[in-house]
């Protein structure tokens, strides 16, 4: 067995001070970036300059058959993480179970709600063509655009949908989508736009999902790479918005950007233009690796979800707490782990293992099940041949729980249902990773993507 120590390739991630510490550092640093950015460039230049970078990413984990939006306009909220001077759209029909019609594809500014930047809202074309139909299954991109992207602004894509029997959507979008019917994607204007329904069933809370949406690329002169965060629910970010520290009572709250995904992407976009990285949150809440849960597995999903987004450098996985709540034994979620590594090797990508966190005090959870995840998390430090380790599970490692002797999430850092972590949990992760992990490697994905 390895031991964690010799390993130099493994940073560990470091405690870091809670963000409410760091925000105003951050300000200040972010003042004194622009002179870090012309020292870099040469650096930058020599990678190749402009290129193509994945900066959202949507990962569709469930189908929808309501609401009918046959001859209706949708327009979804989307947010990127690197800025740049060209753009382009990913639509997919990944989970759909009939083709999907589009008459008019539009991406603007947002304004405030469902209105958009007068001036802003510019079509969008797929091979020429103002709209596209897309099999079951299948996805596409539009052709590349000027548009002006500043990270971290809110823009509207909005889809005029001319035939739809259901919906490809990444549920946990935990943001405001709107739709109306008629043809008005073309339409500044938020006349006759109403939000989408949560679908919402349960006590986790509302989710408010995002359509039709996969990715958007954007193009970057002062980017080093994308990370694709490929993950489940405490990626995707279950309870991270919920008020009141995630508890029963609190509410889900929408277009509050706090998982740790949002953290780390904010803290890559602060960094030297030789450093900095987009961030593509590949995650869906009740996701496994192997078999069952919410949506493709892991296996099943990672072309799309991976490979295909672009300027992809680096991976973060962070998926097994479903597959052993759901029953699986510790071999083969290991053997299921491997073959990502291997996948992600194979394409050129480094990939950081992220542990299991604590969840004995979730409903169901066993002691056999707390042995599988310490045997998981033994095997992603001590033996795979991960580029990385960012440490969770040691992180939100809290109290004993009697029951089932096993550990769940730090006091204080917890929704009320043990499995994921609340704001400040989210907060903590967040600012605790040791961002040296994503150092530059020689070349970017660009290879490997069906939109080069």
């Amino acid at each position: 067995m390895k031991s964690l120590l010799s390993r130099a390739r493994v940073p560990t991630g470091a405690a870091r001070a809670p963000r409410g510490l760091t925000y105003w550092l951050r300000v200040a640093v972010v003042a004194i970036v622009p002179a870090l950015l012309l020292v870099a460039g040469g650096e930058t230049d020599a990678r190749g300059g402009q290129q193509w970078f994945t900066a959202y990413g949507a990962s569709h984990g469930q189908r929808f058959t309501s609401p009918v939006l046959t001859g209706s306009s949708v327009r979804m909220l989307v947010r990127p993480t690197v800025s740049g001077n060209s753009i382009r759209v990913k639509l997919e029909n990944t989970l759909g179970q009939a083709p999907v019609v589009f008459s008019a594809v539009y991406i603007g500014k947002q304004d405030s709600g469902a209105s958009v930047v007068k001036n802003s809202n510019t079509q969008v074309t797929f091979d020429g063509h103002p709209g596209l139909s897309l099999a079951p299954g299948a996805g596409a991109y539009s052709d590349p655009i000027k548009f002006k992207v500043e990270a971290f602004e809110t823009y509207s894509v909005s889809i005029d949908v001319t035939s739809a029997q259901d919906i490809s959507s990444h549920f946990l979008g935990l943001v405001s989508n709107y739709m109306v019917a008629g043809v008005h994607a073309a339409d500044p204007s938020a006349t006759g736009y109403v939000q989408v329904p949560d679908n919402n069933t349960g006590t986790a809370g509302a989710t408010w999902p995002t359509y039709w949406i996969a990715a958007i690329d954007v193009e970057a002169p002062s980017t080093t790479g994308t990370v694709v965060l490929f993950g489940d629910s405490i990626t995707d970010g279950r309870c991270s918005t919920r008020t009141d520290h995630g508890a029963l009572s609190g509410v889900v709250q929408k277009d509050v950007y706090q998982r740790w995904a949002d953290i780390l992407a904010e803290r890559l976009s602060e960094l030297p233009a030789n450093k900095s990285k987009a961030v593509a949150n590949e995650g869906i809440a009740g996701n496994r690796i192997i078999s069952g849960g919410t949506g493709p597995t892991a296996l099943a999903r990672m072309d799309r979800d991976v490979l295909d987004r672009q300027g992809a450098t680096h991976v973060v996985f962070f998926i097994a707490t479903n597959d052993i709540s759901g029953g699986q034994l510790a071999p083969a979620v290991i053997a299921g782990a491997q073959t990502v590594i291997d996948r992600a090797h194979a394409a050129g990508l480094k990939i950081i293992g992220v542990t299991v966190i604590p969840r004995g005090s979730a409903a169901g959870w066993t002691t056999s099940m707390e042995q599988q995840r310490i045997a998981v998390n033994d095997w992603m430090r001590n033996t795979a041949n991960l580029d990385g380790i960012i440490d969770f599970a040691e992180l939100m490692k809290g109290p004993i729980v009697p029951a089932n002797g096993a550990e769940q999430i730090k006091l204080g850092y917890a929704c009320f249902d043990g499995v994921h972590p609340n704001d400040l949990g989210y907060d903590l992760m967040g600012n605790y990773i040791d961002l040296s992990l994503f150092d530059n490697q020689g070349e970017w994905n660009n290879g490997h993507g069906n939109g080069k």
